[in-house]
Protein backbone atom coordinates (compact mmCIF):
# COMPACT_ATOMS: atom_id res chain seq x y z
CA UNK A 1 0.00 0.00 0.00
CA UNK A 2 1.21 3.73 -0.66
CA UNK A 3 0.99 6.86 1.32
CA UNK A 4 0.62 9.26 -0.35
CA UNK A 5 0.62 13.33 0.28
CA UNK A 6 -0.38 16.51 -1.23
CA UNK A 7 -1.08 20.48 -0.36
CA UNK A 8 -3.69 23.20 -1.14
CA UNK A 9 -5.21 26.08 0.20
CA UNK A 10 -8.89 27.03 -0.04
CA UNK A 11 -8.20 28.12 -3.85
CA UNK A 12 -7.14 24.76 -4.94
CA UNK A 13 -9.80 22.90 -2.33
CA UNK A 14 -12.06 21.87 -5.75
CA UNK A 15 -8.92 20.39 -7.46
CA UNK A 16 -7.79 18.10 -4.24
CA UNK A 17 -10.86 17.13 -3.52
CA UNK A 18 -11.74 16.05 -7.10
CA UNK A 19 -8.38 14.41 -7.49
CA UNK A 20 -9.28 12.08 -4.45
CA UNK A 21 -12.48 10.66 -6.17
CA UNK A 22 -10.04 9.86 -8.77
CA UNK A 23 -7.81 7.81 -6.84
CA UNK A 24 -10.80 6.51 -4.60
CA UNK A 25 -12.11 5.35 -8.26
CA UNK A 26 -9.14 2.95 -8.63
CA UNK A 27 -8.03 2.51 -5.96
CA UNK A 28 -8.46 0.67 -2.71
CA UNK A 29 -5.21 0.41 -0.36
CA UNK A 30 -3.54 3.95 -0.15
CA UNK A 31 -4.28 6.97 2.34
CA UNK A 32 -3.91 10.10 1.28
CA UNK A 33 -2.26 12.62 3.42
CA UNK A 34 -3.56 16.38 2.76
CA UNK A 35 -1.49 19.88 4.39
CA UNK A 36 -4.17 22.66 4.54
CA UNK A 37 -2.14 25.71 3.98
CA UNK A 38 -4.98 27.88 5.57
CA UNK A 39 -6.87 27.29 8.36
CA UNK A 40 -10.11 27.24 6.05
CA UNK A 41 -9.46 24.53 4.19
CA UNK A 42 -8.31 22.20 6.94
CA UNK A 43 -11.82 23.06 8.88
CA UNK A 44 -13.56 22.15 5.88
CA UNK A 45 -11.20 18.89 4.85
CA UNK A 46 -12.38 18.05 8.61
CA UNK A 47 -16.07 18.30 8.35
CA UNK A 48 -16.21 16.49 5.45
CA UNK A 49 -14.76 13.04 7.17
CA UNK A 50 -13.43 11.18 3.75
CA UNK A 51 -11.92 8.25 4.72
CA UNK A 52 -8.21 7.22 3.97
CA UNK A 53 -8.37 11.14 3.66
CA UNK A 54 -6.23 12.59 6.48
CA UNK A 55 -5.92 16.48 6.71
CA UNK A 56 -2.86 18.21 8.68
CA UNK A 57 -3.04 21.23 9.84
CA UNK A 58 -0.68 23.72 8.94
CA UNK A 59 0.41 24.80 12.39
CA UNK A 60 0.85 21.45 13.61
CA UNK A 61 3.28 20.94 10.92
CA UNK A 62 5.36 24.17 10.63
CA UNK A 63 8.84 23.71 12.14
CA UNK A 64 10.75 27.30 13.44
CA UNK A 65 12.68 27.01 10.34
CA UNK A 66 9.91 27.07 8.00
CA UNK A 67 7.69 29.94 10.16
CA UNK A 68 10.74 32.25 9.55
CA UNK A 69 11.44 30.91 6.14
CA UNK A 70 7.08 31.74 5.44
CA UNK A 71 7.79 35.35 6.30
CA UNK A 72 10.04 35.95 2.97
CA UNK A 73 8.64 33.77 0.18
CA UNK A 74 5.37 33.67 -1.63
CA UNK A 75 2.60 31.36 -1.45
CA UNK A 76 4.15 29.56 -3.94
CA UNK A 77 7.61 29.44 -2.43
CA UNK A 78 6.51 28.27 0.41
CA UNK A 79 4.31 25.57 -1.07
CA UNK A 80 7.06 24.17 -3.08
CA UNK A 81 9.47 24.72 0.24
CA UNK A 82 7.16 22.31 2.27
CA UNK A 83 6.50 19.95 -0.59
CA UNK A 84 9.58 17.75 0.42
CA UNK A 85 9.19 18.62 3.93
CA UNK A 86 5.57 17.63 3.93
CA UNK A 87 6.87 13.73 2.47
CA UNK A 88 9.64 13.92 6.21
CA UNK A 89 6.67 14.33 8.18
CA UNK A 90 4.53 11.16 6.75
CA UNK A 91 7.48 9.19 6.52
CA UNK A 92 8.07 10.26 10.47
CA UNK A 93 3.87 10.25 11.67
CA UNK A 94 3.43 7.11 9.39
CA UNK A 95 6.19 4.98 8.90
CA UNK A 96 4.93 4.26 5.15
CA UNK A 97 6.72 1.43 3.19
CA UNK A 98 6.34 4.43 0.24
CA UNK A 99 5.91 7.78 0.39
CA UNK A 100 5.21 9.75 -2.43
CA UNK A 101 4.39 13.55 -3.04
CA UNK A 102 1.87 14.35 -5.78
CA UNK A 103 0.77 17.27 -6.98
CA UNK A 104 -3.06 18.62 -5.85
CA UNK A 105 -3.96 19.13 -9.91
CA UNK A 106 -3.43 15.85 -10.63
CA UNK A 107 -6.65 12.86 -12.06
CA UNK A 108 -6.07 9.58 -12.16
CA UNK A 109 -7.19 6.83 -14.03
CA UNK A 110 -5.68 3.81 -12.94
CA UNK A 111 -4.64 2.19 -9.17
CA UNK A 112 -1.56 4.65 -7.95
CA UNK A 113 -0.03 1.58 -6.66
CA UNK A 114 1.30 0.94 -9.78
CA UNK A 115 4.06 3.16 -8.89
CA UNK A 116 4.96 0.33 -6.30
CA UNK A 117 4.99 -2.58 -8.64
CA UNK A 118 7.21 -0.75 -11.06
CA UNK A 119 9.91 0.49 -8.49
CA UNK A 120 10.23 -3.27 -6.91
CA UNK A 121 10.85 -4.86 -10.35
CA UNK A 122 13.26 -1.87 -10.93
CA UNK A 123 14.83 -2.23 -7.67
CA UNK A 124 14.80 1.50 -7.33
CA UNK A 125 14.19 3.60 -4.10
CA UNK A 126 13.14 6.65 -5.72
CA UNK A 127 10.88 6.66 -8.58
CA UNK A 128 10.54 10.48 -10.79
CA UNK A 129 8.33 11.59 -13.45
CA UNK A 130 10.39 13.23 -16.72
CA UNK A 131 8.40 16.25 -18.14
CA UNK A 132 8.97 14.61 -21.84
CA UNK A 133 9.36 18.08 -23.36
CA UNK A 134 8.74 17.97 -27.74
CA UNK A 135 11.77 17.85 -29.27
CA UNK A 136 11.90 21.28 -30.32
CA UNK A 137 12.43 23.18 -27.03
CA UNK A 138 13.48 20.35 -24.94
CA UNK A 139 17.14 21.69 -23.86
CA UNK A 140 16.07 25.19 -23.30
CA UNK A 141 12.90 24.32 -21.14
CA UNK A 142 15.40 21.65 -19.26
CA UNK A 143 17.43 23.57 -19.17
CA UNK A 144 14.97 26.99 -17.21
CA UNK A 145 12.86 23.89 -15.48
CA UNK A 146 14.05 20.79 -15.31
CA UNK A 147 14.39 17.76 -16.75
CA UNK A 148 11.89 15.88 -14.04
CA UNK A 149 8.80 17.45 -12.78
CA UNK A 150 7.56 17.27 -9.08
CA UNK A 151 4.05 15.98 -9.64
CA UNK A 152 4.54 12.18 -8.33
CA UNK A 153 7.64 11.92 -6.45
CA UNK A 154 8.08 8.52 -4.62
CA UNK A 155 10.67 7.45 -1.64
CA UNK A 156 10.88 4.10 -0.78
CA UNK A 157 11.24 4.32 3.36
CA UNK A 158 14.61 3.07 3.19
CA UNK A 159 18.40 3.90 3.99
CA UNK A 160 19.07 5.45 0.31
CA UNK A 161 15.28 7.14 0.11
CA UNK A 162 15.11 8.86 3.25
CA UNK A 163 19.02 10.40 2.54
CA UNK A 164 17.77 11.36 -0.74
CA UNK A 165 14.96 12.79 0.61
CA UNK A 166 16.69 15.05 3.13
CA UNK A 167 19.38 16.20 0.86
CA UNK A 168 16.00 17.68 -1.46
CA UNK A 169 14.47 18.81 1.67
CA UNK A 170 17.80 20.70 2.88
CA UNK A 171 17.84 22.09 -0.77
CA UNK A 172 14.32 23.39 -0.48
CA UNK A 173 15.10 25.23 2.46
CA UNK A 174 17.54 26.56 1.55
CA UNK A 175 16.42 28.28 -1.64
CA UNK A 176 13.48 27.95 -3.18
CA UNK A 177 12.63 30.33 -6.32
CA UNK A 178 11.48 30.36 -9.99
CA UNK A 179 14.95 32.20 -10.83
CA UNK A 180 14.74 30.74 -14.39
CA UNK A 181 18.78 30.83 -14.55
CA UNK A 182 19.19 26.94 -15.69
CA UNK A 183 20.27 26.66 -11.42
CA UNK A 184 16.99 27.47 -9.99
CA UNK A 185 13.12 26.37 -10.43
CA UNK A 186 11.18 26.29 -7.35
CA UNK A 187 11.70 22.36 -5.56
CA UNK A 188 12.07 20.81 -9.36
CA UNK A 189 15.87 22.03 -10.77
CA UNK A 190 17.30 20.11 -7.89
CA UNK A 191 16.37 16.52 -9.08
CA UNK A 192 17.98 17.11 -12.77
CA UNK A 193 20.93 14.65 -12.06
CA UNK A 194 19.29 12.47 -9.52
CA UNK A 195 18.85 9.36 -12.34
CA UNK A 196 22.58 10.09 -13.04
CA UNK A 197 24.12 10.50 -9.54
CA UNK A 198 22.05 7.72 -7.74
CA UNK A 199 21.65 4.35 -9.03
CA UNK A 200 18.74 3.76 -6.93
CA UNK A 201 16.82 6.48 -8.34
CA UNK A 202 14.43 5.71 -11.65
CA UNK A 203 12.68 8.09 -14.05
CA UNK A 204 8.86 5.75 -14.83
CA UNK A 205 9.43 3.93 -17.84
CA UNK A 206 5.26 4.60 -17.72
CA UNK A 207 4.61 6.99 -20.28
CA UNK A 208 0.62 6.88 -19.03
CA UNK A 209 2.23 8.99 -16.22
CA UNK A 210 2.60 12.88 -16.07
CA UNK A 211 1.11 13.25 -19.82
CA UNK A 212 0.07 17.23 -19.49
CA UNK A 213 -0.09 20.58 -21.51
CA UNK A 214 3.72 20.56 -22.39
CA UNK A 215 3.60 16.86 -23.67
CA UNK A 216 -0.17 16.47 -25.18
CA UNK A 217 0.63 16.89 -28.68
CA UNK A 218 2.92 13.33 -28.51
CA UNK A 219 -0.62 11.35 -27.27
CA UNK A 220 -2.97 10.08 -29.69
CA UNK A 221 -6.44 8.93 -28.08
CA UNK A 222 -7.03 4.60 -29.01
CA UNK A 223 -10.38 4.61 -26.95
CA UNK A 224 -13.38 6.03 -28.00
CA UNK A 225 -15.49 6.35 -23.53
CA UNK A 226 -14.30 9.82 -22.69
CA UNK A 227 -15.58 8.51 -19.17
CA UNK A 228 -13.64 5.44 -18.44
CA UNK A 229 -10.24 4.11 -18.29
CA UNK A 230 -8.29 5.97 -21.44
CA UNK A 231 -5.66 4.13 -23.78
CA UNK A 232 -3.34 6.42 -25.70
CA UNK A 233 -0.58 5.85 -28.24
CA UNK A 234 2.64 7.34 -27.89
CA UNK A 235 5.87 6.85 -29.50
CA UNK A 236 4.66 4.32 -31.36
CA UNK A 237 3.52 2.05 -28.31
CA UNK A 238 -0.04 2.47 -26.74
CA UNK A 239 -0.01 2.93 -22.60
CA UNK A 240 -3.26 3.12 -20.11
CA UNK A 241 -3.12 6.74 -19.08
CA UNK A 242 -2.09 6.38 -15.31
CA UNK A 243 -2.38 10.46 -14.84
CA UNK A 244 -2.78 13.55 -16.57
CA UNK A 245 -1.48 16.91 -15.01
CA UNK A 246 -3.85 19.88 -15.41
CA UNK A 247 -1.24 22.61 -14.98
CA UNK A 248 -2.27 26.17 -15.22
CA UNK A 249 -6.46 26.04 -15.69
CA UNK A 250 -7.17 29.43 -16.28
CA UNK A 251 -11.14 30.18 -15.84
CA UNK A 252 -12.90 32.84 -18.55
CA UNK A 253 -16.34 32.30 -16.84
CA UNK A 254 -17.62 29.60 -14.74
CA UNK A 255 -17.92 27.71 -18.20
CA UNK A 256 -15.12 28.49 -20.35
CA UNK A 257 -11.40 27.78 -19.64
CA UNK A 258 -8.26 28.50 -21.20
CA UNK A 259 -6.28 24.87 -20.93
CA UNK A 260 -2.63 25.85 -21.46
CA UNK A 261 -2.46 23.36 -24.10
CA UNK A 262 -1.97 25.13 -27.36
CA UNK A 263 1.98 24.69 -27.61
CA UNK A 264 3.08 23.62 -30.40
CA UNK A 265 2.23 21.30 -33.83
CA UNK A 266 0.01 18.54 -34.09
CA UNK A 267 -2.24 18.45 -30.99
CA UNK A 268 -5.14 16.13 -31.05
CA UNK A 269 -8.81 17.91 -30.53
CA UNK A 270 -10.18 14.49 -29.70
CA UNK A 271 -7.33 13.90 -26.82
CA UNK A 272 -8.02 17.46 -25.40
CA UNK A 273 -11.88 16.71 -25.37
CA UNK A 274 -11.88 14.04 -24.03
CA UNK A 275 -9.60 14.51 -21.71
CA UNK A 276 -10.54 17.87 -20.08
CA UNK A 277 -14.41 17.72 -20.84
CA UNK A 278 -14.96 15.22 -17.95
CA UNK A 279 -12.26 16.75 -15.70
CA UNK A 280 -13.91 20.04 -16.11
CA UNK A 281 -17.30 18.38 -15.01
CA UNK A 282 -16.26 16.67 -12.14
CA UNK A 283 -14.53 19.87 -10.78
CA UNK A 284 -17.73 21.71 -11.58
CA UNK A 285 -19.68 19.27 -9.03
CA UNK A 286 -17.21 19.53 -6.60
CA UNK A 287 -16.93 23.54 -7.11
CA UNK A 288 -21.17 23.19 -6.69
CA UNK A 289 -20.52 20.97 -3.09
CA UNK A 290 -18.13 23.45 -2.02
CA UNK A 291 -20.75 26.75 -2.58
CA UNK A 292 -23.24 24.68 -1.14
CA UNK A 293 -22.19 23.74 2.11
CA UNK A 294 -19.31 26.01 2.63
CA UNK A 295 -20.15 28.62 0.51
CA UNK A 296 -16.87 28.43 -1.21
CA UNK A 297 -16.77 29.82 -4.78
CA UNK A 298 -13.30 29.84 -6.56
CA UNK A 299 -12.11 30.33 -10.22
CA UNK A 300 -8.75 30.82 -10.81
CA UNK A 301 -7.76 33.08 -13.81
CA UNK A 302 -3.57 32.79 -13.39
CA UNK A 303 -1.19 30.47 -11.45
CA UNK A 304 -0.84 31.52 -8.55
CA UNK A 305 2.60 30.29 -8.11
CA UNK A 306 4.29 33.02 -10.23
CA UNK A 307 2.91 36.23 -11.43
CA UNK A 308 3.93 37.26 -14.94
CA UNK A 309 4.73 40.79 -15.43
CA UNK A 310 3.44 43.18 -17.50
CA UNK A 311 5.69 43.57 -20.44
CA UNK A 312 6.68 47.45 -21.86
CA UNK A 313 6.44 48.09 -25.38
CA UNK A 314 10.33 48.56 -24.98
CA UNK A 315 10.67 45.42 -23.97
CA UNK A 316 8.39 43.42 -27.15
CA UNK A 317 10.47 45.34 -29.71
CA UNK A 318 13.21 43.37 -27.78
CA UNK A 319 12.04 40.25 -28.32
CA UNK A 320 10.97 41.08 -32.04
CA UNK A 321 14.20 41.60 -32.80
CA UNK A 322 16.00 38.56 -31.58
CA UNK A 323 13.32 36.64 -32.98
CA UNK A 324 14.19 38.35 -36.19
CA UNK A 325 17.60 37.85 -35.96
CA UNK A 326 18.55 34.70 -35.07
CA UNK A 327 18.00 30.81 -35.57
CA UNK A 328 16.45 30.09 -31.99
CA UNK A 329 14.52 32.91 -32.57
CA UNK A 330 12.77 31.95 -35.92
CA UNK A 331 12.91 28.44 -34.70
CA UNK A 332 10.88 29.67 -31.67
CA UNK A 333 8.69 31.80 -34.23
CA UNK A 334 8.18 28.57 -36.61
CA UNK A 335 7.44 26.33 -33.45
CA UNK A 336 5.47 27.90 -30.95
CA UNK A 337 4.53 31.33 -31.92
CA UNK A 338 2.56 30.58 -34.63
CA UNK A 339 0.91 27.04 -33.20
CA UNK A 340 -0.43 29.49 -30.36
CA UNK A 341 -1.70 31.86 -32.21
CA UNK A 342 -3.27 28.38 -34.73
CA UNK A 343 -4.21 26.07 -31.94
CA UNK A 344 -5.47 29.20 -29.05
CA UNK A 345 -9.06 28.49 -29.66
CA UNK A 346 -8.73 24.85 -29.51
CA UNK A 347 -7.22 25.53 -25.84
CA UNK A 348 -10.54 27.59 -24.84
CA UNK A 349 -13.48 24.73 -23.65
CA UNK A 350 -16.64 25.88 -22.92
CA UNK A 351 -18.82 23.09 -21.47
Amino acid sequence: MITLCTLFNTNYIDKGLTMYESIDRYTHDYVLYVLCMDERCYEILSKLSMPRFIPIRLSDFETPTLLNLKKERTIGEYCWTCSSSLVDYVMKKDNPQYCAYIDSDLYFYDDVNLVINEMQNRNASVMIVGHRFHKFDEESMIWKVGRYCVEFNTFKNDDKGRALLAIWKNQCLEYCKCDGDGVHWGDQKYMDNWCQDYSFVVETNNLGAGVAPWNIAQYRLMTEDEYGPKTVLCTGRKYNMFFYHFQDLRYITPHKVFTNTENTWGISKSMINSVYIPYLKHLNQTKGLLEKRFGIKVLIKEHPGYKKAKTSLSHKLKVLLVVFSSKKGMRDLLNKTIPFCIYRRLGILEF
